[in-house]
Parts: structure tokens; sequence; C-alpha cells
């Protein structure tokens, strides 16, 4: 029988996190200006997909299971812009998101990645009104699905 592989994401983890603006349709250059940084990725509206606008600034994390720092420098960079983001998400009708994007090892000697939400991070979420999103896939560093498959 074939192990269904819906979250499955092959054999490598690339953990990331993301901090983003995203509507239906704006002017992302507007954003870049106001804040003063330059995102890491851009989506425009177009019909089918995507579906939605987006301004992404990432911190790529690769198979690195600590999370929480990267979360940390993620809110380092925009918590002094909590004046300037609020602006836009009236301005624009914005709305704002911490995704992370988590690749766990099926591997029983792996560790699961961890991350935490100190009251710094949960005090940026709060005054910024954003979300926090979790993707969460399967990695098989070992090739355990592949000899399910075979059997």
């Amino acid at each position: 029988m074939a192990y269904q592989k819906l979250t499955y994401a092959g054999t490598e983890c690339n953990n990331y996190l993301y901090f983003s603006f995203y509507a239906e349709v704006f002017d992302t250059n507007l954003v870049t200006t106001e804040l003063g940084i330059e995102p890491t990725s851009v989506k425009i509206k177009k019909h089918p997909v995507p579906i939605s606008t987006s301004w992404k600034y990432q911190i790529e994390v690769g198979s690195e299971i600590d999370l929480e720092t990267p979360l940390e420098q993620l809110v380092g960079i925009f918590e002094c812009k909590v004046d300037a983001i609020n602006r836009l998400k009236e301005k624009l009708q914005l709305s704002t998101r911490i995704q992370f994007v988590i690749y766990i090892d099926i591997n029983p000697d792996s560790s699961t990645p961890y991350f935490g939400l100190n009251k710094r991070t949960i005090d940026f979420l709060g005054k910024t009104g954003t979300e926090v999103d979790f993707d969460l896939y399967k990695t098989d560093t070992i090739g355990l699905l592949d000899k399910m498959d075979e059997e």
C-alpha cells in the first residue's frame, strides 16, 4: 500500500519565516518606501494566481531547529517600525502576518524545531495586529517513506 504524502516535502529541511503585508491589490513600492526595507519577495495579484498581492521579508533558517532566534531577529527588524506599519495598514487596507514554514524530519533521531513567543514578540504582534500562521511539512532525510512504498 502506498503511503499518502499530503504534507511530504522531500528529503531536505528548509525552515523559514517571514513578515508580510497582504491584500487583494496594493502598491508594494509604497510599503518599501515607507519602511525603508527592501522585501525579499513581492507577489502581484493576477488571474488565476496569485490570488492576492503580498510584500514579504523572509529569514531563511534551513535545517536549524532553533526558530526562536530568527523570530527575534525578524521582530527586531520591524519593532521600530510599528507606527509606519500601522499607518500603511490603515492607509492601504492591509493585513500583516508572521508565517512559519516548518519542516519536521520524521527521522526518530532528529529533534523537532522549537521557538517561543516571548513578551517582546507578543507585544509587537499586539501593537501591529499581526496574525501568526504555521505551515508544517514532513521531511524524510532517511528514506523511511520510500521504504514503506516498496512494501
